[in-house]
């Protein structure tokens, strides 16, 4: 079997209850997951994931990957993104049988088709995970729930404790923070977030930034403007995953860390703007969320012209509810082990 779920951090996390699903109803068969490189290590090693193919973004790159693929003669291929590329690869994959997202344009690739998207009850959206897992059980396999789960090998593990230690954090001590979102539109201000982070400090917690690629300019002024918060410095993806699996919980923008301290069962809290949180947010009590009031919450716009719903939460309200739920959720050191994650 082939499943495809080329990016972003948040939905390759997303779409592991979904392999968990294809491999319950075909147990046999061996499952290959095409995803990009970086994304790659979160997937090797899950029960069921026989082989993970890294999918360059460039058209080489991608002709390359589907001459790779037809030579494994594939029975099933589920395109668990629909874009133009990826049902591409699910054609060309040559599989007998292809699954994907009734989308305008690339439904005609799909023997089987289900909708993007559902409306629980007016007003209300379905969890992305389960979407995922809906489209699994339409091709075949067997759901045991929407809980996610990622890989983090040792070597990952090793590199975080180090990069831990240089922050002068201790497993379980730190709050990882996250400023910014994949899209303009879910970032929060900077000034909010500095607000917060001096709030979680004076209340005794310790703060970690967790920063991606191109925040560096963030993370120096948040620095600065926040004295004594913690900065991540730049690591891969696996590594990421090995530092969030031994903080104590994980608080901010709607972002895929937030995905992935679920998956490492870190309780986190995160508020949103654009997005909407039945579609984002993890199930259970250790995954809280806060939501703008504005009326145009919830468009999914990723640039907006006027860009009030973020602004509107206030830094002082938002500390308030991160400590709430950080005393009802919040992990302590003891209950983070080396094992912890895996």
């Amino acid at each position: 079997m082939l499943a495809i779920r080329p990016r972003a951090l948040g939905d390759v996390v997303l779409v592991t209850p979904a392999l968990r699903a294809l491999h319950r109803g075909y147990p046999d068969a061996p499952l290959e997951v095409v995803t990009e490189p970086r994304y790659a290590p979160l997937l090797e090693g899950l029960p069921g994931v026989g082989r993970v193919w890294g999918l360059e973004r460039t058209f080489a790159g991608t002709l390359g990957l589907a001459r790779a693929l037809r030579a494994r003669r594939y029975a099933l291929a589920v395109d668990f993104f629909g874009n133009p590329r990826s049902a591409f690869l699910a054609r060309a994959s040559g599989a007998r049988r292809r699954a994907g997202y009734d989308l305008r344009g690339r439904a005609r690739t799909y023997h089987v088709r289900v909708p993007r998207t559902l409306s629980p009850a007016p007003g209300r959206r379905e969890y992305a995970a389960a979407t995922h897992v809906r489209l699994a059980v339409a091709a075949g396999g067997i759901s045991d729930g929407v809980a996610t789960r990622v890989s983090v090998k040792p070597e990952a593990r090793a590199e975080a404790a180090r990069l831990l230690a240089g922050c002068a954090l201790a497993a379980g001590e730190g709050i990882g923070l996250v400023a910014a979102g994949t899209w303009p539109a879910k970032s929060w201000p900077a000034a909010s977030v500095a607000l917060l982070a001096r709030g979680l400090m004076r209340s005794g917690r310790r703060v970690l930034l967790v920063a991606g690629p191109g925040e560096e300019r963030l993370g120096a002024t948040l620095a600065t403007l926040a004295p004594g918060l913690a900065v991540l410095p730049p690591c891969d993806v696996a590594v990421l995953a090995g530092v969030i699996a031994q903080l104590a919980a994980v608080v901010g923008t709607d972002s895929g860390p937030r995905h992935l301290a679920a998956a490492l069962d870190v309780p986190t809290f995160a508020w949103h703007g654009p997005t909407h949180p039945d579609t984002w947010t993890p199930p259970g009590g250790a995954h809280g969320a806060w939501w703008t009031s504005l009326p145009c919450r919830g468009c999914d716009r990723t640039s907006c012209p006027h860009w009030s719903c973020l602004p509107e939460l206030s830094p002082e309200r938002a500390t308030a509810l991160v400590l709430d739920h950080l005393e009802r959720h919040g992990r302590t050191a003891a209950a983070v082990g080396p094992a912890a994650g895996a």
